[in-house]
């Protein structure tokens, strides 16, 4: 193994996280992810105290191509994964895939200083931690 191993999020998460507004049309997400070149974006809530959530490509295949739905006022609100885990930056791989599994989620936010600073996945981590192990404990 050469370089560095990971051992916490900061090292796999994906970073800069991109926001959309639960209202925002699908198609329009769509757009936004292929020209910024993302997998997964934040949902912000439209109304007070609404849920914040994760929407990906992955959830577009499964909940409209793969159900055969039309896309015809779908919102990315209508797709999202809610309610969200958060993760800090600093917590190791190991403990972030033991809290994803605990919670049965495939990904999570990743907040400093209140701020959303990242999306870790369990692919990320999987991808990790089969090239360069779970890092030092």
């Amino acid at each position: 193994m050469t370089g560095p191993q990971p051992h916490i999020v900061d090292d796999i998460m994906t970073s800069p996280v991109i926001t959309v507004p639960a209202s925002l049309p699908i198609e329009d997400a769509l757009h936004l992810m292929r020209e910024k070149k993302i997998h997964s974006v934040v949902v912000e809530p439209d109304r007070p105290r609404g849920a914040y959530g994760i929407m990906t490509q992955r959830d577009v295949l499964r909940k409209i191509v793969a159900a055969d739905r039309p896309v015809f006022h779908v919102t990315v609100g209508d797709l999202m994964s809610s309610p969200l885990i958060t993760v800090s930056p600093d917590t190791t791989i190991k403990q972030c895939s033991i809290i994803m599994l605990d919670a049965n989620i495939r990904r999570a936010v990743v907040m400093k200083s209140g701020q959303l600073v990242g999306i870790v996945s369990d692919t990320d981590i999987f991808q990790s931690v089969e090239e360069r192990g779970w890092g030092p404990d």
